[in-house]
């Protein structure tokens, strides 16, 4: 299973890789339908108030959607420290992409530092920190996305600071925290690993739920005699047994004797339904966005629309995403 998932990372991405990476849009007649407003329609968010001594000192939201939410954490213990951290769209990625989104970050962030031109800017290496699994993230391997985080020494007018950027994706969302301190009063590993610590922090409290296209229930499809694999094939299993299966962003292909019983049917396709969810992001319907808040908790939601179709063009399609500054 693993060797065949490896093999449909490039069909997976290829619908959001241009902007995950680049921020490219393809021309109109090319391009896929938009991450938001038809893959993702509405977001529903609770994250802590409180993660460790930091405490959510405020929230903005920005005026292109695109672009999220960030909220500013603030050191219980230390007032003068705050870290910044970013909620936004990511649509479905794995390790690979990630890897390539995350260093143009750095390129980013440490190309930003250096035409200030106020000195020497020293970039330490990234690294990969451990962070509460995502769902499914055994079944996906070395494919499943890993958080990451690295720290540069700047100067900034008369003063040097350290600054660390520490980064995921979860449940189509990028999580992302950005903190920076004055130089003398704390090291590059201190700096670095209070972000890590955070994301981690936020990471394991944080609920998301999305509904849009990237809900699918899978049918259930007869394997007629001779006939070949589904073009859009997600992955397959048991292949060449009786109970093989082949999933689709649809359906699930079973054998036709299998069908018939209707509870190892029924069994096949949830398996399959869990595996297409893993692949493709777990999105539920809209009547079970609700969800309680509890307390220590804040709740935001998002909803994207696409303009009309007879619309001037005045109204954003919704395609772009956030690069790595912020």
């Amino acid at each position: 299973m693993q060797t065949l998932i490896r093999r449909t990372i490039a069909i997976l991405t290829l619908a959001w890789a241009a902007t995950a990476v680049a921020g490219a849009v393809a021309a109109e007649a090319d391009a896929p339908p938009p991450l938001l407003g038809h893959y993702i329609t509405d977001t529903r968010a609770l994250y802590p108030l409180r993660v460790g001594d930091w405490e959510a000192a405020g929230e903005k939201r920005y005026e292109q959607l695109e672009l999220g939410v960030s909220v500013r954490y603030q050191d219980s213990r230390r007032p003068d420290r705050w870290m910044d951290l970013y909620l936004y769209p990511a649509g479905v990625m794995f390790d690979p992409v990630f890897e390539q989104v995350f260093q143009q970050s750095v390129e980013e962030i440490v190309q930003i530092a250096r035409s200030r031109r106020a000195g020497e800017v020293h970039a330490g290496r990234a690294r990969v920190f451990a962070t509460v699994p995502a769902a499914g993230a055994g079944l996906l391997g070395e494919l499943a996305v890993k958080a990451r985080s690295f720290a540069l020494d700047m100067p900034l007018g008369d003063t040097h600071y350290r600054s660390a950027l520490a980064m995921t994706v979860r449940d189509l969302y990028f999580i992302k925290v950005r903190y920076s301190v004055q130089a003398e009063s704390a090291a590059d590993d201190d700096v670095q690993g209070e972000a890590e610590t955070l994301l981690a922090g936020f990471v394991a409290s944080v609920r998301l739920l999305n509904a849009g296209h990237c809900r699918q229930v899978l049918q259930v499809r007869a394997i007629r005699q001779g006939q070949a694999r589904p073009g859009a094939l997600l992955a397959s299993t048991n292949d060449g047994r009786e109970d093989e299966m082949w999933i689709t962003d649809e359906a699930v292909y079973l054998r036709g004797e299998v069908i018939e019983r209707q509870a190892q049917a029924a069994r096949l396709r949830d398996e399959a339904q869990a595996i297409r969810d893993v692949l493709r992001g777990h999105c539920v319907a809209p009547d079970a966005m609700d969800m309680a808040v509890p307390d220590g908790m804040r709740e935001i939601r998002f909803e994207y629309r696409l303009p009309p179709e007879r619309s001037d063009g005045s109204a954003p399609r919704l395609r772009g995403q956030r690069t790595g500054v912020g």
